[in-house]
């Protein structure tokens, strides 16, 4: 089960359902984004907290940290 996470990009606000699989992997699912058609962040973004900061599959590493920041404490208390 995820949380939700809401993050501004490009002048808009995008609504991820974010989880933590089995490998520690957060898993980021874009729901709804209300910006402008066409300056939609990325669908998916997998990232993980590793020993060198946030690592994932998203070359925008301001979304990835604000999908972390928005989730961390809830999702790490659930996976503990």
């Amino acid at each position: 089960m995820g949380v939700p996470a809401v993050v501004f990009h490009k002048g808009g606000l995008a609504h991820y359902q974010v989880s933590i699989n089995e490998n520690g992997d957060f898993i980021a699912i874009l729901q709804r984004y209300d910006g402008k058609p066409g300056s939609e962040p990325q669908k998916e973004v997998s990232f993980r907290n590793g020993e060198e900061g946030l690592v994932g599959n998203c070359s925008n590493s301001r979304l990835t940290n604000d999908l972390f920041n928005s989730v961390k404490n809830r999702l790490t208390i659930q996976a503990q």
